[in-house]
């Protein structure tokens, strides 16, 4: 299709959802590694300009861990038993709805978060002061209404109350650190989570933040069985 996106290979992958599968690929260029050669069903071949390639499996073996403050790398197993807490994003959200979407989907985990507003919030006869935390329990939905997140507020001396703000309500909303913990095979089947940055929960390796993506390698990191359909 004349107007399909060229995409390097590793982001590709780093986007690709299981659910989509079969998908179908075409060579534009690139570089290939160690001579082109690649094995598909007990067979080697070499992929060219033009060929359509049709991508029926993925298995993902390890993950590329990339230092954000030097960008140094290692290699952790897929089977890697750590665990990971995000980063909080340093851009601020303008909506409410908007650090809804980037919440991992089809977690249990996914929720509680925790945000704060840079400056004060009115909601309805309740004003909230800047940096007043907030944290998301759940998200209501009501058919003919807009959706509203259920939220807590924590006072003085443990004192809380409850507040339900519209997804559309705008701001300057900051993420919170999160108690959150995600295993590399969570992060890795949640496009919303692979976007972030993480850091280990036992910084024995690294403690500074990390980009978690796919290592795209046909030998030795994912093996993808794919059908040559023709050039």
């Amino acid at each position: 299709c004349p107007r399909a996106t060229a995409l390097p290979l590793q982001e590709f992958i780093a986007s690709l959802d299981d659910t989509c599968l079969p998908k179908l690929l075409q060579v534009c260029s690139g570089v290939y590694f160690q001579g082109s050669i690649y094995e598909i069903s007990g067979s080697e071949v070499c992929f060219s300009t033009g060929d359509l390639i049709k991508v029926t499996k993925i298995e993902l073996l390890s993950v590329s861990c990339q230092d954000v403050a030097n960008n140094e790398t290692f290699e952790l197993p897929i089977s890697h038993t750590g665990l990971f807490r995000v980063v909080p994003e340093e851009m601020p959200y303008s909506t409410v709805e908007e650090m809804v979407s980037m919440r991992p989907v089809g977690l249990d985990s996914s929720l509680p978060f925790t945000f704060s507003s840079h400056s004060k919030m009115t909601i309805g006869n309740l004003a909230l002061g800047a940096g007043t935390a907030l944290t998301v329990l759940s998200v209501e939905k009501h058919k003919d209404q807009e959706d509203q997140v259920r939220c807590l507020i924590r006072g003085q001396q443990e004192a809380s109350a409850e507040v339900c703000i519209p997804v559309s309500f705008r701001g300057e909303f900051y993420e919170c650190e999160s108690e959150e913990r995600f295993t590399l095979r969570e992060i890795m089947s949640s496009s919303s989570l692979r976007s972030r940055r993480f850091r280990f929960v036992n910084a024995t390796k690294c403690d500074r933040p990390l980009m978690l993506s796919p290592f795209v390698n046909f030998h030795f990191n994912f093996h993808l069985n794919c059908e040559i359909l023709g050039s």
